[in-house]
């Protein structure tokens, strides 16, 4: 746990019990002069002494500090650091003490940065489907095209007062024609935008498959179930072998689950969509037989997330260990990660289980991210430190691999899976940044994106 909350804690509680520095010193067998500088966070503290200490105030090691507060320091150390509150002075070495001697408050204020950022989220989606949305392109064209032909027709009424009366009856049954249709396209898009608002209108089949998995947390207990109980058929080590043995052990048992998941979704809304989610659902399931969740969970731990040794340890691919990432119960302790797959266009072509990611939804993401630079090097893990304008701090895991047939002669076609965590939670993996690892400067999209200085923009931000 974070050491500097702690003494903090040790000396809220002692102050609660009505002991001096010195009666607890004396009951634990220290000096009050260390207590003090414990207190004062000044000396770690851990193992006996700690439980010494938690004993003689009657509480437990979960009273003293949790992995929920090293959660909460880490987002108020984000909070500190954020552009906006550059002119505040804000102490940031203090975050520890304040955590410590007004928790409730420090909680307020974490939530209420957190709703801040959630609404400015939101207003970048906006902004980003008003300026991109091809119905709503489309919807506003039509009107402004019924808008010019009124106007031009009205203006030949204008200045024509002496048109008889057959050819002026004509225009205003034009007029009166052009503003009933352009009420029907107000009324359509304004259904349009209210679906948008109240249940989420999906314009593509991978925005109706990406709600699916949203919906259900990237996890699916019924596949999981099913899948564990058939996990131990695949008694072939050779990896090619099990994923066919795995394979068809899916299409024979879990066929009808998979398409009732399908059928009762109700994000699921065309047949492009429904084909897209059996597929994705056919692969998530072949990966849950391949590395059955509980003991999936557990080497992922004792490996430390390391996706390449993960696939070695289960014989299957890199990307079917990055989506079984992405399925782990979310919990305390656990790491949360995200997903996305991009083609050699730079088009990503898959995204899953990331909230906290900005993505432009119909423009290109970022040039920087090492999504697009990993092909670069491929079969090759590449870490990146990505820092956000909004101050969020992820850590990328990228690595390219062919697809296809190989062979002399042959092109070699490559994609990028990438995983998605953030500082803190990378700290329980094998990609951890140290310090002296390199913080890059990125943003979502050049659209979405306030560095007004970036010599990689292609275009003006929203906000211009």
């Amino acid at each position: 746990m974070v050491n500097a909350i702690l003494g903090t804690r040790i000396q809220q509680y002692r102050r609660e019990a009505g002991l001096t520095q010195a009666a607890l010193a004396r009951e634990v067998g220290i000096s009050p002069s260390y207590l003090n500088l414990i207190e004062w966070n000044k000396r770690p503290i851990a193992g006996g002494l700690l439980r010494k200490i938690a004993s003689a105030l009657n509480l437990s090691l979960d009273d003293l500090g949790s992995a929920a507060e090293e959660r909460l320091n880490a987002a108020l150390s984000e909070i500190a650091h954020l552009p906006a509150l550059k002119d505040a002075n804000v102490e940031r070495e203090r975050t520890s003490e304040f955590i410590g001697r007004f928790p409730g408050w420090a909680r307020a204020v974490a939530a209420l940065a957190q709703s801040e950022r959630e609404a400015t989220v939101r207003a970048q989606v906006l902004s980003d489907r008003l300026s991109n949305d091809p119905y709503l392109g489309a919807e506003i064209h039509k009107m402004l095209n019924r808008m010019t032909a009124i106007r031009s027709v009205a203006d030949i009424l204008v200045d024509y007062s002496d048109l008889p009366p057959e050819r002026r009856d004509r225009f205003i049954e034009i007029i009166h024609e052009e503003i009933r249709v352009l009420s029907e396209n107000g009324e359509t898009l304004a259904t349009y935008l209210d679906k948008s608002v109240h249940a989420e209108k999906f314009l593509t089949p991978a925005d109706e498959v990406e709600a699916l998995f949203d919906d259900h947390g990237g996890r699916f207990d019924v596949i999981e179930t099913i899948a564990d109980e058939m996990s131990h058929m695949l008694a072939d080590l050779r990896p090619l072998p099990r994923r066919v043995k795995a394979r068809a052990l899916v299409d024979e048992h879990l066929a009808a689950p998979i398409q009732r998941i399908i059928a009762e979704s109700s994000q699921i809304e065309t047949t492009a969509a429904a084909d897209r989610a059996r597929q994705l659902l056919t692969d998530y399931a072949v990966g849950a037989i391949l590395m059955p969740m509980a003991a999936f969970t557990q080497e992922a731990k004792e490996l430390r997330y390391d996706v390449e040794a993960l696939a070695e340890a289960y014989s299957t691919e890199v990307d079917t260990v990055c989506h079984r990432l992405i399925s782990i119960p979310r919990g305390t302790g656990l790491p949360r990660f995200g997903y996305l797959q991009a083609n050699a266009s730079g088009m990503i072509i898959e995204k899953l289980g990331f909230e906290k990611l900005i993505i432009p939804r119909y423009a290109a993401a970022c040039p920087l991210w090492v999504l697009f630079r990993a092909q670069q090097s491929p079969e090759a893990v590449i870490r990146q430190r990505a820092l956000f304008p909004s101050g969020d701090r992820f850590v990328f895991i990228a690595r390219a691999r062919n697809t296809g047939m190989t062979g002399f002669g042959r092109p070699r076609h490559y994609v990028t899976d990438m995983l998605v965590t953030t500082e803190v939670d990378a700290e329980m993996t094998v990609y951890a940044p140290d310090t002296s690892s390199v913080v890059e400067e990125v943003g979502p999209g050049c659209r979405l994106c306030s560095r007004q200085s970036c010599p990689h923009r292609v275009e003006a931000p929203l906000t211009q």
